[in-house]
Order: structure tokens, then sequence, then C-alpha cells
């Protein structure tokens, strides 16, 4: 098994989901008590946060680039980034890397289309379902962007992430206030919900979704063990 390099903390549970993730895959894959050979290079949340706050998206790009250099360096022959917004900046952490970079957009717009969805809608970040990054990259594999909430619900979404779900607190309000945005985007004609931050997953899943669930951090991780096993 290829060993896994992810650059977390961003947020500290998103990470967590990871590697819990990783490894439960290679259970079922392997059998008995097996796990994923993982390395982690977690980085501070906090400033991460600032740097997105002010603007500093090249910033924050060199300091991707530089810790997915680390985990090559230390031996990682594939890289994670556990986040789906600073897939923003994925393109200068791809450039530093000779090893493969699994991006997290492509791997959650090819499950879509396997299954044959044709109008996703996409929870996240402001900057997720805001800004062009995503909606762009996705359409370069889908064929089409993912439909997103209306503003006040984007606005929600967005506090309820890093309020509460990057701090791992999830409370019976947030899950319904997802789950009401979720039919909501099903009354509009979505057919199946992405989870476009890797923390939503606390809150939105299956059991409770009136969509089917794309869960970006799961399909993530399952394409990166697809690789790891090869």
């Amino acid at each position: 098994m290829k060993k896994i390099g992810i650059i977390g903390g961003m947020g500290p549970a998103s990470t967590v989901i990871y590697y819990q993730t990783l490894c439960e895959i290679a259970r079922v894959r392997s059998g008995g008590n097996a796990s994923a050979r993982v390395m982690i290079d977690a980085l501070d949340f906090s400033e991460v946060q600032a740097l997105q706050q002010s603007g500093a998206w090249d910033e924050a790009g060199r300091q991707l680039a530089e810790s997915g250099q680390r985990l090559e360096g230390a031996g990682a022959e594939l890289i994670l980034l556990a986040t789906n917004t600073m897939h923003k900046v994925a393109a200068p952490l791809q450039q530093a890397l000779s090893v493969p970079f699994i991006h997290i957009i492509d791997a959650t717009a090819a499950r879509l289309l396997a299954d044959g969805r044709s109008v996703p809608a996409l929870l996240g970040t402001r900057y997720t379902m805001e800004e062009p990054f995503y909606p762009a990259h996705f359409a370069g594999t889908f064929g089409a962007p993912p439909v997103v909430p209306e503003p006040e619900e984007r606005d929600d979404i967005h506090r309820i992430i890093f309020d509460d779900l990057v701090k791992g607190i999830v409370t019976p309000e947030t899950t319904r206030r997802h789950v009401e945005i979720v039919a909501a985007l099903a009354a509009r004609g979505a057919d199946s919900v992405i989870l476009g931050c890797t923390e939503i997953g606390l809150v939105l899943n299956a059991a409770n979704s009136p969509l089917p669930v794309y869960d970006s951090a799961r399909i993530h991780c399952e394409a990166a063990m697809d690789l790891a096993y090869v």
C-alpha cells in the first residue's frame, strides 16, 4: 500500500475524518486490523483563516506547496488536501509536487457522472459556493456547474461551518438548518447534494438528507485508496 500524505488542519475535525475514513477503507479492503499508511502535515487553521479573510490567497497557496513538499520529502507517495475551500489554490501545490495529487473536485464530479446525476447542488463555505474556482473546475469534468443555495442560505451554511463544524460542534439546530436547505434545493430541481465542505458530513448524511448525498471527503478518500492499492 502506498503512503498517503495529508495536508490537514483546515480544520482539525476534517483531518480526523480523513484519517478515520482512510483506515476504515483499508480494513474493508485488506481485512483484519489493517490501517492506511498515512502521514499528516497539519497547518494552523487560525493562520489559514486569516489569509482567507484578508484575501492573501497567493500566500496560502505558497504555504500549501511547502506542506506538500514536506510530505513528499518524508516519503509520501500521493498527496491529499483535506479541504474543499483550499483547492482554490491547488495549482501551485500541484506544480510543486512530483508525486500524484488527487483533486477533490475531480473525484467528486467523476462520481456524480458515474451515477448519472444531472443537477447536483453544492453546499460549502462561501468561498466554495460563490467564487468561480469550484464551479469552473467542476464544470470542466462534469459538463455544467452545480447549483447553489440562495444567498441567505449560503450565509447560514458559512456561519455554521466556521462557528461550529470546524470545531466539531454539532447541534440539533445546525442539523435541522442543513436539512431545510437541502429540501429547498430539491424543490428547485436538484437531484443530489455535494457536501462540498469536509465537515458538513457531521450534520448531513444519507439518513437525514432529502437528496442523495455525495460526501466529498469520503469520495476523496476512496479515490486515494484506489491509487494507494495500485
